[in-house]
């Protein structure tokens, strides 16, 4: 075995073991509304035939995704595995394990060593922020997306003509298309490669014309996808919708989208500051040695020039979709396609020592990464834990109440960067997850919803969650510690009929007894 090879084996075997904790974890988040949806077509006797439709019609929700490709890899894990959330974490995670290699490849062609190769991978595997990505099963969509991307450039890369790389490289950028709007910047990775790889001595004109001949068929491809989304959701570009790319932006609104990117790492690593500096140096200092080793080696436009052009692209075209702050630091997800290309510019830095010296610079630039990393899964881990804890305490309190009386549990949104109980205040409360249905006992509500109540209250909301003739009322209110995994009972229920007590009595109680606010 190569030491390069056993290099890549050990970095797999250490990440699985970091990771474990957090792969072992609940359904968190967006995780359950996938669920309910996939329920839903199955109640219906439509189960593939919903799957499939989704290749012609955007997602169940109110922002512009076309993302079939991942539901049919939730299918798959529910027919496969059920509702047990370890089988679909791992699924995600082999994923991520297969872009890393799919980056591997990318680097060898670039003209890598296998040594540059699997240093390249392994920064990628333990990129700080990937566990969004590849523990998050909503995640899947970016990693699929890497996926189809990574196939597309490292085909491109080896195609000669319209040959079957060239067909391989098509085939990929549909594929990443098809699972999320992150692929969209493809085209513009195959015509940096086109434009920065070429023989030597090729005047500019003729690798103009080179660039363009190799690049016309993803672009075809591009403005055929862009037809689609414009026929399904009347905009080609547009994907959330508090963020129109194709709104101008003047130097103020730039700004404040270049900090709405760069708050998302800052909040992430707000309580490991340490980790988050140590990472952005090594960076830093890789950097720049992977530019003088590529330069030394007389390889800077392929080896160094080129992926850090892909990186800026990928970093780049976030900024017209990005539309506020990411105070919790969730968001990671958006830099899983930048990591790829960072790391390929990254990798070049073990050259400029010898011998068993690569060796060993690989390990220290990966463990630095891997040491950022195990910050962040420690908050996956955590949140996993907490969300077991949070289902089984709702069916107690749920337990505890009688038939008529009415509750509601006050939940966290987020645990620190990770997405907890956002969108899913039902699905926590319900089977599959539930033995039974808590809703028409017990509602899970965040923070943010509170004011809400009053008004829902007033309005009947609890004979029809009941589904019978019953009296607006109110008997209980809990909030979830996640400090000490416990849902907490109020002395007494706050009074609904007055809404701004209502509303501070609440939020005060939340705050006091479970730090939520």
């Amino acid at each position: 075995m190569t030491v390069a090879r056993g290099l890549w084996w050990s970095f797999v075997a250490v990440a699985l073991v970091l990771a474990w904790p957090a792969l072992n974890g609940q359904f968190l988040s967006d995780d359950l509304a996938i669920m309910h949806w996939l329920l839903r077509w199955d109640a219906a006797g439509a189960f593939w035939p919903s799957i499939f439709a989704k290749f012609g019609a955007g997602l169940d929700v109110p922002s512009h995704y076309y993302r079939p490709l991942a539901l049919v890899t939730y299918g798959l894990d529910q027919r496969l595995f059920g509702w047990s959330p370890l089988p679909w974490h791992l699924t995600g995670y082999a994923i991520h394990v297969a872009n890393a290699l799919l980056v591997a490849a990318v680097a060898r062609a670039l003209g890598g060593d296998a040594l540059r190769a699997t240093t390249a991978a392994a920064l990628f595997l333990f990129f700080p922020l990937a566990p969004e990505v590849s523990i998050w099963f909503s995640g899947r969509y970016d990693a699929l997306a890497v996926t189809g991307m990574l196939i597309a450039v490292y085909a491109h890369l080896r195609a000669d003509g319209f040959d079957r790389w060239r067909v391989l490289s098509l085939f990929g950028f549909v594929l990443g298309l098809s699972a999320k709007e992150a692929a969209m910047p493809t085209p513009g990775l195959l015509v940096l490669a086109s434009l920065l790889r070429g023989p030597d001595g090729e005047m500019l004109v003729a690798r103009a014309w080179r660039t363009t001949r190799e690049c016309l068929p993803a672009t075809v491809v591009f403005f055929a996808y862009l037809g689609l989304r414009l026929a399904l959701f009347g905009s080609a570009l547009q994907v959330y919708p508090d963020a129109d790319p194709t709104a101008g932006m003047d130097a103020a609104e730039l700004g404040r989208r270049i900090v709405a990117l760069g708050s998302i790492p800052r909040f992430a690593f707000a309580d490991a500051a340490f980790a988050g500096v140590l990472a952005v140096m090594a960076t830093l200092i890789a950097a720049l040695a992977a530019a003088f080793a590529a330069w030394r080696a007389r390889s800077f436009a392929a080896a160094w020039l080129l992926p850090m052009a892909w990186t800026v692209l990928s970093l780049a075209s976030l900024l017209p979709h990005l539309g506020a702050v990411y105070p919790h630091g969730e968001g990671g997800r958006f830099y899983y396609a930048t990591a790829a290309w960072l790391a390929l510019a990254l990798a070049p830095a073990v050259a400029l020592l010898r011998g068993r010296g690569q060796a060993v610079a690989a390990v220290l630039l990966v463990a630095v990464y891997a040491f950022a990393q195990t910050h962040v899964l420690a908050h996956w881990a955590r949140a996993g834990t907490a969300m077991t804890a949070l289902m089984t305490a709702l069916a107690e309190a749920a337990d505890g109440l009688g038939e008529d009386e009415f509750a509601l549990a006050i939940v966290p949104d987020h645990m620190a960067s990770v997405p907890f109980v956002r969108n899913a205040q039902g699905g926590v409360a319900m089977p599959p997850q539930q033995r039974t249905n808590l809703l028409p006992k017990l509602v899970p509500v965040l923070p943010v919803d509170l004011p809400t109540w009053p008004g829902r209250i007033a309005g009947g909301d609890v004979a029809l969650i009941k589904q019978r003739d019953i009296a607006p009322r109110l008997d209980a209110l809990f909030c979830f510690d996640a400090r000490s995994n416990a849902l907490v009972r109020a002395a007494q229920a706050p009074d609904w009929r007055e809404a701004q007590a209502f509303t501070a009595t609440t939020r005060a109680f939340a705050a006091a007894a479970c730090d939520l606010r």
